[in-house]
């Protein structure tokens, strides 16, 4: 017989450690005219509570790099915006399932899938 599970709230902390700003949207409404997206200045942090367990996906954004991250924990999670971005230099083929549920057990936090989008270009008022 299966063991009772209680849901309690995790935070998933992102931090913008580059230099741009960087947006931050649930996936579901990427591309989308919602109202429901997060501008992260260099330097700021996002505080999001999670139920533990819970499923969620994100789409990170920089100029026209896009990266959906799937989060999912059982506790306390701190990311930082360059492991997101920068783990897409160099990556020829999408990682396997298992590495990504390896890393997602181990960080609460996996990269999906990165892109391209040139539909929208962030850039900061000194460009």
């Amino acid at each position: 017989m299966p063991a009772p599970t209680q849901s309690y709230p995790v935070s998933f902390d992102v931090t913008n450690d580059m230099v741009d700003y960087a947006s931050v949207q649930l996936l579901r409404d990427y591309g989308s005219s919602s109202n429901a997206v997060v501008l992260l200045k260099p330097g700021e942090t996002l505080f999001l509570t999670l139920d533990s367990g819970s499923v969620y996906r994100y789409a990170f954004k920089t100029r026209t790099r896009v990266v959906n991250v799937i989060a999912r924990s059982w506790r306390d999670v701190h990311c930082q915006t360059s492991t997101l971005f920068t783990a897409a230099v160099g990556v020829a083929a999408a990682p396997s399932v298992q590495q990504t549920e390896s890393h997602l057990l181990s960080t609460g936090f996996s990269v999906e899938k990165r892109w391209r989008d040139y539909r929208y270009c962030m850039s900061s008022w000194e460009d």
